[in-house]
């Protein structure tokens, strides 16, 4: 059963907080049945006492374990969201077994917006990469709100290419919401942080266990209007998050790759079974249109690249872009070459030809390697 039956109510007291992670905390007691009792009980207080006075044994409901996750939340700047609180997403609480509570660091406001989920492969190919950062990049330029997993590859891609945007962006965690992983996207879990918004079902100092990534994947696609597939092999996670997305009545898209390409196996079978058609941002926005608040369907946010309206500035072509546009001078090249050729860090090219393949000074052929000129 989804929680559409519980009425949202104010933030709640600490009481009420702290009986909340006690009672999920309950063996036996998963999202779905701690739907059902807050649901019958209208607290997870009340719900508490029930169990109690039912002679129910009540192992887990550690209060004190409690209070060391509210102390440490605290202490982070992080927020406290119950499965009944009227700030938690409404489009989460509508899946079949919304997390009974979330853990989240920044922007709380940005979890109800319009959102679109991006996913793919950690092992992705430059192209994949390339399209990822594009989508991102074109989705929060239109007042789209993208949401993946911080992981390695196509995530790190699509929040990559939001956060150059200006736009707001979302990571979902399969960890704590106080753990970086993978380590090497501390930089870039403070760049969310610091515009966007990182959210985790598991309790704080939880560490990443692999059970864990599927169930996470339901909260990305719970989150969003539509889900994204831009590389994935045949056996991935993002095609659990796929399977989630029709499961939860989300739209499912797939961005086309090469035919013998194994990273791109999985998305073409997307499309084969029926998922719509990725070709650029404006499929998204035209296939999602009805949904779309009136700011993102009037326009008000600029639309990258579209005839006769709002385009990306150009960039001045110097420095570290002048010295990437020199080495395409010979031919097109893919981004790893550039790197290795520039000595530059793959984040700095990556940001520098994005910046150059939206002024149009560059383009990606279907190999996804860069050349000069349209």
């Amino acid at each position: 059963m989804s929680a559409v039956g519980l009425a949202p109510c104010a933030p709640l007291d600490i009481d009420e907080q702290l009986a909340l992670l006690q009672l999920r905390r309950l063996p036996r007691v998963g999202d779905a049945r701690c739907a059902v009792l807050l649901h019958k009980f209208g607290s997870a207080r009340a719900a508490l006492e029930a169990l109690r006075a039912d002679g129910a044994a009540l192992t887990g409901a550690d209060e004190n374990w409690a209070t060391a996750q509210l102390a440490r939340a605290t202490d982070l700047g992080a927020q406290f969201l119950a499965l009944h609180d009227g700030r938690y997403p409404a489009l989460l609480r509508q899946i079949p077994d919304p997390p009974a509570y979330l853990f989240v660091r920044g922007r709380i406001p940005l979890l109800p917006t319009a959102g679109v989920a991006i996913v793919g492969s950690r092992r992705c190919s430059p192209y994949g990469r390339h399209v990822a950062r594009r989508f991102g990049y074109d989705l929060a330029a239109r007042g789209i709100t993208v949401t993946s997993g911080l992981a390695l590859g196509i995530d790190a891609a699509a929040h990559d290419g939001a956060l150059e945007a200006g736009g707001g962006t979302i990571a979902v965690l399969g960890c704590g919401v106080d753990v970086v992983y993978p380590t090497a996207h501390r930089a870039l879990y403070e760049r969310v942080l610091a515009t966007g918004a990182i959210l985790s079902e598991l309790p704080m100092g939880a560490k990443p266990e692999a059970g864990s990534f599927p169930r996470r994947n339901r909260i990305i696609s719970g989150l969003s209007l539509g889900v994204i597939v831009a590389e994935a092999p045949e056996r991935s996670g993002a095609l659990i998050t796929a399977r989630c997305a029709a499961e939860q009545n989300r739209d499912v898209f797939a961005i086309p790759g090469e035919i013998t390409n194994r990273s791109c196996a999985g998305a073409l079978s997307l499309l084969r079974d029926g998922a719509c058609l990725a070709r650029n941002a404006q499929d998204i926005l035209d296939e999602l249109w009805a949904q779309l608040p009136p700011h993102v369907q009037s326009g008000t946010a600029a639309r990258p690249g579209r005839t006769g309206e709002k385009a990306t500035e150009t960039p001045a072509v110097e420095g570290d872009s002048a010295r990437l546009l020199q080495l395409l001078e010979t031919g097109a090249r893919h981004v790893d070459t550039l790197t290795r050729a520039s000595g530059l860090a793959p984040a700095v090219v990556m940001q520098a030809m994005l910046r150059l393949e939206l002024a149009g000074v560059v383009q990606t052929d279907a190999g996804g390697a860069y050349r000069i000129g349209r």
